[in-house]
């Protein structure tokens, strides 16, 4: 059976849900009851003006900082506030916007650094597979990461998490510092592969309208709730975005 028919068959097998989640920095709640859905074989964007809390979120949701109300499921199975490595164990993988690569090791050093916890043979099998994601980092695996362009880089950043077979992935700002042609590179010949081969995909992002552009799903912060959800074509045409984001007019939300 494949992942599809088994995600059509058990909705809840690999995705990633809060439910209720309140969390913050002293007494001071940031998060105030968020609930969203990553699911599998889709790309949810987290999206919302600076100051929304979605830093606050993707730190909630990889346990490094305490969630006092609400829960976070990974499957049918709780995780919440759980130490980064377990949730790694469990079959989430992070992508965090800067310190993503190695730059003094090599493109495969780099791939073989996020398979250290597999057997030699099951990280040849991985990177065979992560290469068959991403072929254009067959050509740079002698370069050091240091020298790659920035969407060579983040491509590596993202191959590397791939290589433990992760369920869910979670993003945070993977074009930041890219340009448009870049942005949109990454965001839909990299981050929209990662839905086709089945893993449920989290995506902070600031350019909004290029995130919205290629997500299936998306949910828009302000002020750490969740004030409109839908698809991301959907968000995108409505007009209540474009007054979220500043007031802008929706075709120049970046």
């Amino acid at each position: 059976m494949s992942w599809a028919e088994q995600a059509e068959q058990h909705p809840h097998l690999r995705s990633l849900r809060c439910e209720d989640v309140v969390a913050g920095y002293g007494e001071v709640p940031i998060l105030k009851g968020i609930t969203i859905t990553a699911h599998t074989g889709r790309v949810l964007a987290v999206v919302g003006p600076n100051g929304a809390g979605k830093s606050t979120l993707l730190r909630a949701l990889l346990g490094l900082l305490h969630v006092r109300r609400g829960r976070i499921l990974l499957g049918e199975r709780e995780i919440t506030n759980r130490p980064l490595e377990e949730l790694s164990r469990a079959g989430v993988g992070y992508v965090p916007q800067v310190d993503d690569v190695f730059d003094s090791l090599r493109v495969v050093e780099n791939l073989s650094m996020g398979g250290f916890v597999l057997s030699r043979a099951k990280q040849q099998e991985r990177m065979a597979v992560v290469l068959d994601m991403f072929p254009a980092l067959s050509k740079l695996m002698r370069r050091y990461a240091g020298s790659l362009s920035g969407g060579e880089r983040k491509m590596m950043a993202i191959a590397r998490v791939l290589m433990p077979d992760p369920d869910v992935l979670l993003l945070d700002e993977p074009t930041a510092g890219l340009s448009v042609e870049l942005t949109q590179m990454v965001l839909e010949t990299q981050v929209g592969l990662l839905a086709t081969v089945g893993k449920a995909v989290l995506l902070v992002e600031q350019k909004a309208e290029a995130a919205l552009k290629v997500a299936d799903d998306a949910a828009v912060l302000i002020d750490g709730q969740v004030v409109l959800t839908g698809s991301g074509p959907e968000i995108l045409k409505n007009q209540h975005v474009a007054e979220i984001f500043l007031g802008s007019n929706i075709g120049v939300i970046r």
